[in-house]
């Protein structure tokens, strides 16, 4: 007796650790990730862990003998029957082979579906595959985001290439840069200066450092090339800015070869016309001491004293004195200048004020000047003899019925504090409109319709500014009428001198 007695001691021990031994693999089931469960050679579930049963919605007692295919396989994502000999888990019995991170619609105790990503593994034991272990996770959301995420690939794509089509299409020469070094240009720009963005230019360097610039380059006819004239392109760089940081610079270069041929033809013609509408005032300024000559003349012939023809040759010589000055305050007008020079402002005030002593006297216009000693300023002094006498033939002409020009010239900074000049020219006309005011600066506009260009202050304007000054203008129409334009040149020349070296072959590249 005492023999099945230990018998049965042992088979009770063997089966408490058993049980013990499937609670521990249990326990390890249930501690994954993922969704784990296996089935017999029938397909019906052998073991399954906490996960799967959460995502499935069965308990396990539920699961445990079904079916796992008719249970949570059943239909395809378009809802057709899954059939069992398509079910890939089955071919996994069949030919004893896994299966890894298939995608496939699996379904829910409450019928939902859902995308589980699964993989298959075959149970083999005295080298016959005895049933399946599968692994899966429900990448439903997953799947979303990686569609949504295509999406927006697409999107991108799309909107890429539209980018790209656009800058192709572009009438200017884009060249793209990011901080990684990386440039990309369209067609025009590689046609305009090159694969590479020119060396000549800083704007794209500049525009990846953060700081928008533009700057002009001259390209010099060349016979290699096979370029007929010189080229000028302007280059127009900024920084590419994404919540605060710097991504790269994009810089638009445009051929303003054709544009400067025009706006130079244009300043030759206002400073013809300009000459022009001074031929009525020198006609008159010659005119008188021609007749005074003519006059002495006569009195030499008919005078019997020595005395007498001495002071009247004297005279007649002072007359025509006169009359080669304002011969050559004439010709100073078509005076071209290589280079910038020391200027006394206030002798090219008083020299051209000079040329219209006969106007003033016919129009009625009293001359108000003061003028204080200043140093020299560097400039072009031909164009600034342009805009000045444009001034002050505008100021004449506003007074039509007489009135009063004030010149003033004395030394004054810039708001800046750069030391300069600054000259004033005012009249006491009827003021300017405030719709003329608005386009007072640019081309073709003029309230002269049959005498004027409206050229006369763009050129001005373009003129002050090429020297690094400033024009500015008030007016009234009120009881106290009349209009001032004030004029401040920097002493030094320093932006001219730089917009000279642009002029020179030897010098490419002006910054503004």
């Amino acid at each position: 007796m005492t023999v099945p007695s230990t018998l049965g001691s042992a088979a009770k021990f063997d089966l408490h650790q058993g049980r013990e031994q499937d609670q521990q693999w249990q326990a390890l089931l249930d501690s994954a990730g993922e969704g784990i469960w296996g089935v017999d050679l029938e397909g019906n579930c052998t073991f399954v862990n906490r996960m799967a049963s959460r995502i499935f919605g069965f308990s396990s007692a539920e699961m445990i003998g079904q079916n796992m295919h008719a249970l949570v396989h059943h239909h395809r994502a378009d809802g057709s029957e899954y059939p069992d000999e398509d079910c890939p888990v089955y071919g996994v019995f069949r030919n004893g082979e896994p299966i890894r991170q298939k995608t496939d619609t699996m379904f829910k105790k409450d019928g939902t579906s859902f995308l589980a990503e699964m993989s298959a593994q075959p149970v083999i034991f005295d080298s016959k595959v005895t049933g399946v272990v599968i692994t899966f996770r429900d990448v439903s959301e997953m799947h979303v985001q990686q569609q949504a995420l295509q999406r927006l690939y697409e999107v991108a794509g799309q909107r890429t290439a539209e980018l790209d089509a656009v800058i192709e299409s572009l009438p200017h020469g884009v060249f793209i840069a990011t901080r990684d070094g990386k440039v990309r240009s369209n067609g025009l720009a590689r046609e305009m200066t090159g694969e590479n963005f020119p060396a000549q230019l800083h704007t794209l360097e500049r525009a990846l450092a953060g700081e928008a610039s533009t700057e002009t380059m001259r390209s010099p006819a060349s016979t290699t090339t096979g370029a007929p004239r010189d080229t000028w392109i302007r280059s127009v760089a900024a920084p590419i800015v994404l919540d605060g940081q710097i991504l790269g610079g994009v810089a638009v270069n445009t051929d303003i070869t054709q544009i400067r041929l025009q706006d130079e033809m244009l300043r030759k013609s206002e400073k013809l016309a300009a000459v022009g509408q001074l031929a009525s005032s020198i006609a008159h300024e010659i005119n008188n001491p021609l007749e005074s000559i003519t006059n002495l003349l006569y009195l030499v012939r008919n005078s019997s004293s020595m005395d007498e023809v001495q002071e009247y040759t004297r005279i007649a010589e002072q007359e025509l004195a006169r009359v080669s000055e304002i011969t050559l305050q004439t010709l100073r007008f078509h005076r071209q200048q290589n280079k910038p020079l020391p200027v006394d402002l206030a002798e090219l005030l008083g020299n051209i004020v000079s040329l219209y002593t006969g106007r003033f006297l016919v129009r009625g216009v009293e001359l108000n000047t003061r003028i204080v000693q200043a140093p020299a300023v560097l400039c072009l002094e031909g164009e600034m003899r342009q805009v000045l006498n444009n001034l002050i033939r505008n100021a004449v002409d506003a007074m039509g019925n007489g009135g009063r020009l004030f010149v003033r010239a004395r030394p004054g900074c810039n708001l800046h504090g750069k030391t300069g000049v600054r000259i004033t020219i005012a009249d006491t006309g009827e003021g300017i409109c405030d719709h003329i005011l608005e386009h007072l600066f640019e081309p073709f506009y003029t309230t002269k319709e049959l005498t004027g260009t409206g050229l006369g202050l763009w050129v001005s304007k373009g003129i002050i500014d090429k020297h690094g000054g400033s024009i500015k203008v008030r007016t009234s129409r009120a009881r106290v009428h009349g209009t001032a334009f004030s004029v401040w040149l920097p002493l030094d020349g320093a932006q001219i001198l730089s917009a000279m070296e642009v002029e020179a072959p030897g010098e490419n590249t002006l910054r503004s």
